[in-house]
């Protein structure tokens, strides 16, 4: 193969193929251009050095341990009981809330009146 046969193979590319060729190659050397500048300013700062630890404060770390306390008694006793708390100007769907809480309702004088949703056949 020489190069007038590969010369002959590139002009049988269609020009639009070509020219989406050129503009994906031309975007993805801009994108490596910007990452190469982006990474050169990227500023990575070290981490503390370690203090070492002599080996009684490793020793007093490692028995210092995080203690839970044991919860006592039945866990589902426990959230019915918050369940059932009632709590001051809170309402639970299903409970009744007393009449003074319930919206006052009352028809405004200047509200169009809207039809009725119909059942479909």
């Amino acid at each position: 193969m020489l190069i007038n046969d590969i010369a002959a193979m590139l002009m049988d590319v269609p020009p639009m193929l070509a020219a989406q060729w050129g503009a994906w190659f031309a975007v993805g050397l801009i994108l490596s251009i910007w990452t190469r500048r982006e990474k050169s300013r990227l500023v990575v700062e070290e981490p503390a050095p370690r203090q070492r630890m002599s080996s009684g404060s490793r020793a007093a770390a490692r028995q210092a341990k995080i203690v839970v306390p044991q919860v006592s008694g039945d866990a589902f006793g426990e959230l019915e009981a918050l369940f059932n708390e009632v709590q001051e100007g809170s309402h639970r769907p299903g409970d009744s809330a007393p009449v003074s809480d319930l919206p006052v309702s009352e028809p405004l004088p200047n509200a169009p009146v809207l039809a009725t949703p119909q059942s479909l056949p």
